[in-house]
């Protein structure tokens, strides 16, 4: 894997992948982006001798849906995957092994992984992007130039993903239409498709990122918990962790 040219694949509705995605490429790497709706439309075909790294943030324990649909319209021939999970400080849940699973499933060669941890977007302290001071180390172990020790199992993909059924504890996407400057960021920002040109959110679509309030100039949108308990946990929770490195290996053959 070592020298070889990666396609190094990302999905950031507020940055934070976008960033380590930059900062682990070299100038013979291809960045594909595929936050917006139409860069995931078409069914996507892989290369054998392909190495290709999937950057995805962590979303209530698992990859975002969106990103687990663009892996099922993918066809990986045997191609090297590389999964790197960034999740907000908090939990990570089992989101680099479901991944893992979901890629295998889809043709691909997962070898190694890594848990990220970053700011947490909805976290009442100021934000920052991930910390990427220790690209060097991220880098090489994306390369295969540094040993790993641990080992991560993984198995296939369960069938149906819990998001829907946690997002209805987290919250929504709250709109003051008296601070709207109609400006479209919003809708222009949105990964999910789920603004309509009325500004209006779809709520069974939106996946509560944040990309738009987090690009509304005139702080029009805000996540709005349900409860005070999911702005309380991730204030007690996050915190700094240190990265997690894993060399994958399927736990269960294919018959199975």
């Amino acid at each position: 894997m070592n020298g070889d040219r990666k396609r190094i694949i990302y999905f950031s509705p507020t940055g934070g992948c976008r960033a380590i995605a930059e900062a682990i490429a070299s100038v013979r790497d291809e960045l594909t982006d595929i936050t917006l709706p139409e860069a995931r439309a078409d069914k996507q075909e892989f290369d054998t001798n392909e190495t290709c790294v999937f950057v995805f943030p962590v979303y209530n324990r698992n990859i975002p849906d969106v990103c687990a649909e663009y892996i099922k319209r993918s066809d990986g021939r045997n191609a090297r995957a590389v999964v790197i999970c960034v999740y907000g400080g908090v939990t990570k849940g089992r989101s680099l092994e479901n991944a893992a699973g979901l890629l295998a499933s889809r043709n691909f060669r997962p070898e190694r992984g890594a848990y990220i941890p970053a700011p947490h977007f909805y976290s009442p302290v100021k934000r920052n992007l991930p910390n990427v001071s220790r690209s060097e180390a991220l880098s090489a172990f994306v390369n295969g130039e540094n040993t790993v020790t641990k080992t991560l199992y993984y198995a296939r993909p369960a069938r149906k993903s819990a998001q829907k059924i946690l997002k209805a504890f987290t919250g929504k996407c709250a709109f003051d239409s008296s601070r709207c400057i109609s400006c479209g960021a919003c809708c222009n920002a949105c990964p999910a498709g789920a603004i309509d040109k009325s500004f209006n959110v779809n709520r069974k679509t939106c996946i509560l990122c944040g990309a738009c309030a987090d690009k509304c100039p005139s702080k029009a949108r805000k996540i709005k918990f349900l409860s005070p308990f999911p702005l309380v946990f991730i204030r007690v929770k996050m915190r700094e962790r240190d990265s997690e490195f894993y060399i994958l290996e399927n736990k269960f053959d294919d018959t199975v």
